[in-house]
C-alpha cells in the first residue's frame, strides 16, 4: 500500500455499517483479506465489466481465474444492486425515501453514515451540507432541459436550508428530522460507500486484484502487476492530465466543475450547489482527495470544493492519511503536504 503519510492520529471512519474506526482500517482489513486467502496480486489479465448505480456508471476492473471472477463480479453486482434499493431517493422501499418522507428512521446502514457525514460537513465548515435535497432538483441537472430556479424560489429553499438539523440518537441507531422543509441528499458520500461496499465483496469473494469506479469515485485494491494502479488527473477546463498518482489498497474521489453541467442564458450551472449561498460554488475547477475509503475522499471533495481554497486546504492537511489537489479556475494548484508520495514521477 503506497500511503505514507506521518500525520498524527485518524479521525473517523468507516469498517461496514454500524462501526466508527480509525480510517486507513477498511483498506487495511481488506489487504489483509488478500493475503489470508492466499491472493497475492500479480500480473494477470484484467477485464473491465459495466453497469451502474442509480444514474451513475459503475466499471468494475479485475483479475484472476474466470470461474472465480466471474462469481466475484456477480456477487459485486447484487451488491450493487441492493444499496440501489437502499438509497434511491424516490424508492419507497428504501432507507433514504422514507427517512425524507417520515422525517425519523431507524436504520443500521444509514445511521452510521449519516453520522460520519455530519463529523465531514462539521469538519468542512458546511461545505458539505446533506441537506440539499430540494436545492439540487431546483436547479433539475438530472432533466432534458435544465434552467436555474428563480429568485422567489431560491429566497425559499435557503431559508428553509438554514433551519434544516439533524438529531442523532446513537442509542437506538435512529435519525430524526424535525420538519419536511428539506430533504436529505448525501451525494458523493454515498457514490463513495457504494465503491467502498463493492470493493469489498471483490476482495471477501476471493478477488483482490480489482479497481472500482462508481461516478468519480474510485476504490482501488491490489494491482495487476504487484506494484500500484495509476490514477490520472485530469484539468477540467481543458481535459489534459495534469498529474498521475500510485495507488494501491487506498481511494480517490474527485469533486470537478464538469460533473454536472448546463448552460442557461449565457452561464454555466453545475451541481457543486455552495449552501451559503445556493449558486455553484466558484472557487475551484477540482478536487481531489486521497484517502483510506471512498466514502471519505468523496465527502471531503464534495465539501472542500465548497470552501475558500486556503481554508480547504488546512481540513485536508489536518487528516491523518488522507491528501489532496486543488485546482483553482486561474490555473494554478494547491496541494497538500505529503503529496509527493502518490505522484508517480
Amino acid at each position: 500500500m503506497l500511503s505514507r503519510s506521518r500525520k498524527s492520529a485518524p479521525g473517523l471512519g468507516p469498517l461496514g455499517p454500524g462501526r466508527l474506526v480509525k480510517p486507513s482500517a477498511m483498506m487495511a482489513l481488506l489487504a489483509a483479506t488478500a493475503l489470508a486467502i492466499g491472493c497475492k496480486p500479480r500480473f494477470q489479465p484484467i477485464i473491465s465489466i459495466e453497469t451502474s448505480y442509480l444514474q451513475f456508471p459503475v466499471v468494475l476492473t479485475l483479475a484472476d481465474d474466470p470461474e472465480r471472477r466471474n462469481a466475484a463480479a456477480a456477487l459485486a453486482i447484487a451488491e450493487i444492486g441492493r444499496l440501489e434499493g437502499q438509497f434511491d431517493p424516490l424508492n419507497p422501499a428504501g432507507s433514504l425515501y422514507q427517512l425524507n418522507q417520515q422525517g425519523q428512521l431507524s436504520d443500521p446502514e444509514l445511521y452510521p453514515i449519516l453520522e460520519r457525514a455530519t463529523w465531514i460537513s462539521e469538519l468542512t465548515g458546511g461545505g458539505l451540507n446533506i441537506f440539499m435535497g430540494y436545492l439540487e432538483q431546483a436547479y433539475g441537472f438530472d432533466k432534458q432541459f435544465p434552467r436555474p430556479p428563480d429568485a422567489n424560489a431560491l429566497r425559499e429553499l435557503m431559508l428553509a436550508l438554514r433551519r434544516a438539523s439533524l438529531e442523532l440518537l446513537p442509542e437506538r441507531r435512529e435519525v430524526r428530522m424535525p420538519n419536511d422543509a428539506y430533504a436529505i441528499s448525501l451525494g458523493a458520500i454515498l457514490t463513495g460507500y457504494v465503491a467502498d461496499q463493492t470493493l469489498s465483496h471483490l476482495v471477501l469473494a476471493g478477488v483482490p486484484t480489482a479497481r472500482v469506479q462508481v461516478g468519480t469515485n474510485v476504490a482501488y485494491g491490489g494491482s495487476a502487476d504487484g506494484i500500484a494502479w495509476t490514477h490520472p488527473v485530469m484539468h477540467p477546463a481543458t481535459g489534459q492530465v495534469v498529474e498521475h498518482f500510485y495507488v494501491e489498497y487506498s481511494c480517490v474521489a474527485t469533486a470537478s466543475s464538469i460533473d454536472q453541467a448546463y448552460t442557461f442564458r449565457d452561464e454555466v450551472y453545475y451541481n457543486h450547489i455552495d449552501p451559503a449561498t445556493g449558486l455553484p460554488a466558484k472557487t475551484m475547477s477540482a478536487v481531489v482527495v486521497l484517502a483510506p475509503t471512498c466514502e471519505l475522499a468523496g465527502g471531503l471533495a464534495q465539501g472542500v470544493f465548497c470552501m475558500e481554497p486556503e481554508s480547504g486546504l488546512r481540513v485536508l492537511n489536518s487528516l491523518p492519511e488522507v491528501e489532496g489537489l486543488l485546482l483553482l479556475p486561474d490555473g494554478s494548484t494547491l496541494a497538500t503536504d505529503s503529496l509527493a508520495v502518490w505522484r508517480a514521477g
